[in-house]
């Protein structure tokens, strides 16, 4: 019994690893002769060291853009990671985030509600940029992938987050929203109690 489920183990870790071997691209150039940057990972998003928040920015675009426009691409998304950070906080701080996330019309109408506001971030900057030309896929098709480092104080980011935090919470339309989605939570634990009785 033992060694056929060892057998099975083994063949599924065989498996996984030839399955994650045959997406990997080849990188045919990239921004220097160096390996990528520890920091150009999609699966950390933001990180904190050193009393400074950090946020990444990816793009990949096709091969035949250009890099700038990419590079422009991923800034703009990396400087714009830390106001997503502090709705998500709001989102998760009154309980709703996930219920947000999945009713894009709540959603819409927190960013609506929120347009027009934004927090100042003094020492937001973009600290490094790296990018890639990948050749993936069935037909050797090429990609840019361009990753950009933002970078804030602690200090700045609280700064921030108290600001919105503060401007959300004394937002008319922002309460209604929560007052709805709290509604229909409150709604779905008792249809669910009523059905398991």
């Amino acid at each position: 019994m033992k060694r056929v489920l060892l057998s099975g183990f083994l063949l599924c870790a065989v498996v996984f690893l030839f399955g994650c071997a045959g997406k990997s691209a080849k990188v045919l150039e990239r921004a220097d002769d160096e390996s990528k940057p520890g920091w150009a990972r999609v699966t950390k998003p933001s990180f904190e060291d050193s009393g400074k928040r950090f946020f990444v920015g990816f793009v990949e675009v096709d091969g035949d853009s250009s890099r700038s426009a990419a590079m422009n691409m991923s800034d703009e998304k990396a400087m714009s990671e830390p106001m997503r950070a502090l709705v998500d906080n709001f989102l998760d701080q009154n309980q709703v985030g996930e219920t947000l996330r999945k009713d894009g019309y709540a959603g819409q109408r927190i960013i609506s509600a929120t347009r027009g506001f934004r927090v100042p971030m003094p020492s937001l900057t973009i600290t490094e940029r790296y990018w890639e030309t990948v050749v993936d896929g069935p037909h050797g098709e090429t990609s840019t992938r361009a990753y950009s480092l933002a970078e804030i104080s602690v200090a700045d980011f609280e700064k921030a987050k108290r600001s919105y935090l503060e401007r959300l919470s004394s937002n008319s339309e922002v309460k209604q929203i929560l007052r709805d989605v709290g509604s229909r939570q409150r709604d779905n634990v008792l249809n669910a109690a009523a059905a398991n009785n």
